[in-house]
Formats: C-alpha cells, sequence, structure tokens
C-alpha cells in the first residue's frame, strides 16, 4: 500500500500479522528523510529488505501498484519529482521510535548516508543491513546513555571510524576508531583465526547487558594511543572532556595528557583539514597553551584560510 509521509513523500508499506507495517521504499524530493512513527495509523516497525537500496527487491505485486501510481518501478520514477530514496541520494535519515528491525540489506549500497538516528527499540539488525555504507560516520541516539539500547548490535556491522550521540538525559558523544578484520589460515587442518586489527573492535564491545560500559569505553584509549592515528585519538579525547559522562579523574587525566603532549600538530593537522568543529572544541580547552593556538594561527595564514584565523581567535576568547 502506499501512504504519505510527513513531507510529500509516498510511502510503500506492507500490513504485517500483527497490525504493524514494514517500510519497503520510499519516494520523495529531499536528501534528508524523517520517518513518521505512523502511516494512517498504524505503527512502522520494520524497514524491510533493501528498502533503501539502488535496486529494491519487490514483490510482483508491489511492483504493479508502484506503477499504477506513476512511480515507475521502484528504481526509477516518473511521478513529477518523486524519485526513489536510496543511497545514491540520501544523506541522512531519522528512523522513529517505533522501528524494531532492520531486515538484510536495508540500507544495502548507502553510499552517501553520513547520519543516522534511531530509537532505543531498534534491538534486530539483521545480516548486511549496512553493507557498503562507506559514508555513514554519524550514528544518534534517542536515548539516554544509561539505558539499553540496540547500539551494541549496529555498531557490529559498522567497522569504519563512527561517532555516536546520545541525545537524552546527560549528552554523550563518543568516537569508535575505524577497525578490520581478517582470517588466517593455520597449518594444513585448515582451520582459521581471526585477525583483527585497530582498537575500535574493543572499543564496540564495552557493553553490559546492552548498556553502555563507559568506564570500559575509557580503558580503552590508553592501548590506542600505541595503535590509532593521533586524529582519531584526539577526537576521542575532546569528546570525552567536552561531554564528560561519568569520566573519571584517571580517565580524565589520560586524555587531557595527550592533548597537552600533542597539541601542536593536532591544531595544525585540523588547520590542513580546515575542521572547524573540532578546532573550536580544542581551542576553547584551557589545557591547550596559547603557544599552540599562535601556532594554528600561523598556519591557517601559511594557508590562506581567513575564516580559519578568525574563527581561531573567536574560539579561543570566547570565554575569556
Amino acid at each position: 500500500m502506499l501512504l504519505d509521509g510527513k513531507n510529500g513523500e509516498r510511502l510503500l508499506c506492507e500490513k504485517q500479522g500483527d497490525g504493524s507495517l514494514k517500510l519497503c521504499r520510499v519516494f520523495g524530493s529531499l536528501d534528508t528523510l524523517m520517518l513518521p512513527e505512523t502511516a494512517e495509523g498504524d505503527p512502522i516497525t520494520v524497514i524491510g529488505a533493501y528498502c533503501f537500496a539502488e535496486k529494491g527487491h519487490l514483490s510482483e505485486a508491489l511492483t504493479d501498484e508502484l506503477r499504477a501510481a506513476g512511480l515507475g518501478d521502484g528504481t526509477t520514477a516518473t511521478e513529477g519529482r518523486l524519485r526513489p530514496l536510496n543511497g545514491n541520494y540520501l544523506r541522512e535519515i531519522s528512523l522513529p521510535d517505533s522501528v524494531v528491525c532492520l531486515e538484510t540489506y536495508a540500507f544495502y549500497n548507502c553510499r552517501k548516508l553520513e547520519r543516522l538516528t534511531v530509537g532505543a527499540a531498534l534491538r534486530e539488525i539483521n545480516s548486511d543491513a549496512f553493507m557498503n555504507c562507506r559514508a555513514l560516520h554519524t550514528l544518534v541516539l534517542r536515548a539516554a546513555a544509561s539505558e539499553a539500547t540496540g547500539l551494541p548490535f549496529l555498531l557490529n556491522q559498522l567497522n569504519a571510524e563512527l561517532c555516536v550521540e546520545f541525545e537524552q538525559g546527560e549528552r554523550v558523544r563518543l568516537l569508535y576508531p575505524e577497525y578490520s578484520e581478517s582470517y588466517e589460515e593455520i597449518g594444513p587442518a585448515h582451520i582459521f583465526s581471526l585477525h583483527v586489527e585497530g582498537e575500535g573492535y574493543r572499543a564496540r564491545r564495552q557493553f553490559v547487558n546492552g548498556v553502555l560500559d563507559i568506564r570500559g569505553y575509557d580503558t580503552v584509549f590508553e592501548k590506542a594511543c600505541n595503535e590509532e592515528q593521533f586524529v582519531t585519538l584526539m577526537k576521542m579525547a575532546i569528546y570525552r572532556l567536552n561531554d564528560p559522562y561519568e569520566l573519571s579523574a584517571e580517565a580524565k587525566s589520560r586524555y587531557e595528557s595527550y592533548l597537552k603532549v600533542h597539541e601542536v600538530p593536532i591544531l595544525e593537522q585540523l588547520v590542513h583539514a580546515q575542521d572547524e568543529e573540532n578546532l573550536r572544541l580544542l581551542c576553547g580547552q584551557p589545557l591547550i597553551s596559547d603557544d599552540a593556538v599562535q601556532a594554528a594561527v600561523i598556519r591557517a595564514v601559511a594557508e590562506g584560510w581567513t575564516r580559519g584565523v578568525a574563527g581561531i581567535i573567536r574560539w579561543r576568547n570566547a570565554d575569556a
């Protein structure tokens, strides 16, 4: 059935046995999508297989319904400005709190998807739901860090560097480093051993019954200092210091020490990348010296980044 969304979208859904809806395809005109919790009074609880993939895998009946509505076969639309919303177009998606399941390949090849927002009830994520989502670097949870969520299951499928934000309760923002997995064959018996590179794997395992173990997350940083890029470590430290949810004195000291020791190369790298967000956060840290800030200004001048020069000075003096 075709139902109406919040901003003129058309939602192709299937009614399930319990009366709830499975979302099978979405048509719209914007690259940002906020799905409604209900459509014509029924809750949307499942994001169907290949829902946001470039080519949907629809039943013949659903395909016929699309054609009758002037929406083509679900891959290329023909009605006005509406088009299939998929990974070659969508940059941001917000799923409603009612969604509890992502079926296999739900976001397959969503190469432009950068930001995903989900509710605490999403707990079932089927295999390869995020295959080839290489640009997905921000995950937002409408939940508090103190409650159980489906975050462990989501992290299990997202091994690229990922920023995770908890919107409710005390603000929490965490950086999960990238990691890679490979299998090595041992001897002639064809026994395979899993080989993992990167502390992002261990960081993703810091949960107890679905609840974030923030102290366990903080313990990962010490070993990560020997393996991760300094910009990744810088983000881990800044996020924890700016949102110090249950931050122990020991962990705080460890993060501050890292930033202090590497302050000049970190700031210079951020200037080179024109990373205004993290420059603003770091320049506002009292532990960063005026000499390091001055070095950042000099680097910005050398690279002709006048906006950055003004920004660094403004961010440094914001709380003065």
